[in-house]
């Protein structure tokens, strides 16, 4: 029966529930998807695909309205039942929104009108839908199947995990999305005291990856999340199948936010500490500070395998010995590291902890782009603080002769001035020291501001308060300015702060976007950020407009950028610099060139690690792309910086050089190549000639050591891979490595058809040594990972 449906209290929800119910073939046709809609209709959606109904979806990419999240909710929830696609042809317009349900014996009905996939849409908004079935228009039915049936499959891309990523890397939320909902939320009442109970937006993209990873046989992984997304939530869902939880930080006061959301997550859940003084006997969802549980005698007091799932915050810090005695101690079925700014150049290889998985990451660029974290409005001020006075030992400046230089009348009048003129009602402004901290605080009290500093030493200046005091204080009006050292950088949240000051020279890339992103939490009545940069003459400055667009400043491609309007920042942010400041940042890059950059970064590393590093270890520690490095091959990167031994130093020129260079820069979509290459290779021994046996041989033990790769084995002529004998193994290597490696005329590759030997040049013998082994496993090791990045 035909039915006009006009929304406001008519809602189209409740008919198209009721039509799912009975459908059993279900087709929608939508122009947008929003997570609020998935959310609300696929429940429902679920229990058809129980029943074997297959669901079909075509939606489209226009405006970016299409939320990644709705379609990662749709695809985990309905699975192998969903075939979703976005429609194809990027200059038509796509404007349908018709729900098409066939309930068999020719009988059917369809919805089409005004109503996407929204909650609004759905139910309380004015949306005209007009619904008939085909005993009352069966032409007319014909036609809107017959034109989906066309478009579905003959104008649309799959939605498959890998393009369902690239769409989700690149999304940003519309803006005038963002005023609807903005004014959804004003109209309902909503403030940030919501309580979050269902995972939303970038969680559910993290949750179906973390998932998927896990069906791959990843049993530890890291994700990248910007402050604010809510990384502990995240943790608390992904947590729910397993039973017994570590949750490890390193401060108190974290532990106990991440036991409250967890709680909300988990309320039937017994939670317990491990911290300090107290030390639950029995809980299922531990807290723990890093401090306390890597101590050899609390460790002990748990089986290696006691925890199923472990959760370490602030990964980033996992390559310090305490937390190093937890991860080797430790055997979980899943291990999940959470960070919001890796850089490789900040820590030791977070990566290598996790086996190189990351398994999803989106930064703080991405998540301001998302209406994840309010804007910023940035100002760069000039800051006549002479650096080049200060001594720099181990890549930070002497701290004494650095407060020599903060700590001067001019400097805070600079501070002062710009606050009054720009600062909002709460402000943080960090700071290089306790005398710092303590020095800003007394002069803006002084000039009648009430501030305080907070700091791990005592007070006595009587200018300091504890953090928590002091967060009280800022909140209900009490003070205007918290100075801190270090103490806010991580974990601890103020999401009233609406002013953030810069107070130190920017040394770390890490804790430059931890503080800025201290200020980007969303609150209410708060619209934005205002962020108070003072900058001199310090070895990093010109890195800051890189970091504000969301860029790596080590990136050749970034630093060829010199003009402030070329950088993409986060969208509607505002970013000005003095002009002062621009003529720094000139004057720096070029005394910074990227020839420079590698050499440093090199010795760096090698001062490190105390041994001259390989190719893996530059992947490993240095934010410079190892592609950098290998332009003209790593033996001619250590000749230029002269760090060859003598025996690399008779490699130049010959055809070691050449076979290098030509395994460091061979193409590879899959990994078939690493085990196929490695088969020459018997300790420190290199073989000049392996037979096809030992390279399937590899081949099949590189894919069960390695659950990630496996992934490589999924078409359909491998599919049924775990249940291969050698021979199997054999066959596919020499169908694809073996014989891609042994084309062209200058491969060093070649493959002996009769005989079943896989050779390496002759002369290459002249030189195989332990050491050129060692040059070879590097690469392949060094290949391998560098294949491993997933999401983005």
């Amino acid at each position: 029966m035909s039915n006009a449906i006009v929304g406001k209290e008519d809602h189209l929800l409740s008919y198209l529930t009721k039509s799912i119910t009975k459908a059993q073939n279900i087709r929608l046709i939508i122009a947008f998807i929003m997570e609020s809609g998935a959310k609300k209709i696929t429940d429902h959606l679920q229990v058809a695909a129980q029943r074997g109904v297959p669901i079909q979806i075509l939606t489209g990419r226009y405006m970016a309205v299409t939320e990644p999240s709705a379609i990662y909710y749709l695809k985990d929830r309905l699975g192998a039942s969903l075939d979703i696609r976005f429609f194809y042809e990027r200059t038509r317009s796509f404007h349908p929104k018709a729900y098409i349900f066939e309930h068999g014996k020719g009988e059917g009905e369809i919805y089409v009108g005004s109503s996407n996939l929204s909650l609004s849409a759905l139910t309380s908004g004015v949306e005209w839908n007009f619904h008939f079935t085909t005993a009352e228009h069966q032409d007319q039915y014909q036609k809107f199947t017959n034109t989906f049936e066309d478009l579905f499959y003959h104008h649309s891309e799959k939605i498959t995990d890998k393009v369902l990523q690239e769409y989700a890397a690149h999304w940003k939320k519309p803006s005038f999305v963002k005023h609807e909902e903005a004014f959804e939320s004003e109209k309902k009442g909503k403030t940030e005291a919501v309580a979050v109970v269902e995972p939303r937006g970038a969680q559910i993209e993290a949750l179906f990856e973390l998932k998927r990873a896990r069906s791959e046989g990843v049993n530890k992984g890291i994700v990248v999340a910007a402050t604010g997304v809510g990384k502990t939530y995240l943790a608390a869902f992904d947590s729910l199948n397993f039973k017994r939880i570590l949750f490890v930080a390193h401060r108190e006061e974290i532990l106990r936010q991440a036991e409250a959301s967890f709680k909300q997550i988990r309320p039937n859940t017994k939670t317990g500490m491990f911290a300090g003084f107290r030390k639950d006997e029995v809980a299922d969802i531990y807290f723990a500070t890093i401090q306390t549980l890597s101590r050899s005698q609390h460790l002990e007091k748990f089986s290696p395998d006691y925890f199923d799932y472990i959760v370490v915050d602030e990964f980033h810090h996992a390559g310090a010995d305490s937390y190093l005695n937890i991860l080797n101690y430790f055997r979980p079925k899943f291990l999940l590291g959470l960070t919001a700014t890796p850089f490789r150049s900040d820590n030791r290889d977070i990566f290598a902890l996790c086996d190189d998985h990351l398994i999803y990451e989106i930064y703080l660029k991405d998540a301001i782009n998302r209406d994840l974290l309010v804007p910023f409005d940035y100002y760069g001020v000039f800051d006549e603080t002479d650096y080049f006075e200060v001594a720099y030992r181990n890549g930070k400046y002497v701290l004494e002769e650095l407060e020599m230089q903060l700590l001067r009348q001019e400097r805070a009048d600079l501070v002062l001035n710009h606050y009054r003129k720009l600062a909002g009602e709460r402000t943080i402004g960090f700071c290089a020291s306790i005398h710092h901290a303590d020095f800003m605080s007394a002069y803006f009290n002084e000039k009648g501001i009430p501030a305080t500093a907070v700091h791990s030493g005592r007070n006595e200046s009587g200018q300091s308060m504890e953090r928590v005091e002091a967060i009280n204080a800022i909140n209900n009006g009490d003070l205007q300015v918290i100075f801190a050292v270090d103490i806010f950088n991580e974990g601890i949240d103020i999401p009233s702060i609406d002013t953030v000051m810069f107070l130190r020279p920017t040394e770390s890339m890490v804790i430059f976007l931890q503080q800025l992103g201290r200020g980007l939490r969303k609150y209410e009545r708060k619209e934005r950020l205002t962020v108070l940069d003072f900058i001199g003459n310090y070895k990093k400055a010109h890195y800051i407009p890189s970091l504000l667009a969301g860029d790596n400043p080590m990136d050749p491609k970034t630093q060829r950028i010199r003009k402030i309007q070329n950088y993409d920042f986060p969208d509607n942010c505002r970013v000005q610099f003095d002009m002062k400041v621009i003529e720094l940042f000139e004057q720096l890059a070029n005394n910074d060139p990227l020839p420079k950059r590698m050499r440093d970064e090199y010795f760096r590393i090698k001062e490190q690690i105390g041994r001259k590093p390989w190719r893996v270890d530059m992947f490993k520690g240095c934010d410079i792309p190892t592609r950098e490095y290998l332009k003209r091959g790593w033996l001619r990167f250590l000749a230029d910086i002269e760090e060859l031994t003598e025996e690399e130093k008779s490699w130049l020129d010959t055809i070691v050089e050449q076979f290098f260079r030509q395994v460091e820069k061979t193409s590879m979509a899959k990994l078939y190549k690493i085990p196929t290459i490695g088969a020459f290779i018997d300790g420190d021994k290199l073989h000049l000639q392996v037979p096809l046996k030992t390279i399937g041989e590899r081949f099949q033990h590189f894919y069960h050591e390695y659950p990630l790769h496996q992934k490589d084995l999924q078409d359909k002529s491998n599919s049924d891979w775990r249940n291969w004998v050698l021979d199997d193994f054999m066959k596919l290597a020499k169908k694809n490595p073996v014989h891609f490696l042994s084309k062209g005329k200058e491969s060093f590759f070649h493959y002996d058809e009769i005989n079943r030997i896989f050779s390496l040049p002759k002369e290459l013998g002249e030189y195989a040594t332990p050491a050129l082994t060692d040059h070879l496993k590097d690469i392949l090791d060094y290949r391998r990972l560098s294949f491993s990045r997933r999401f983005k």
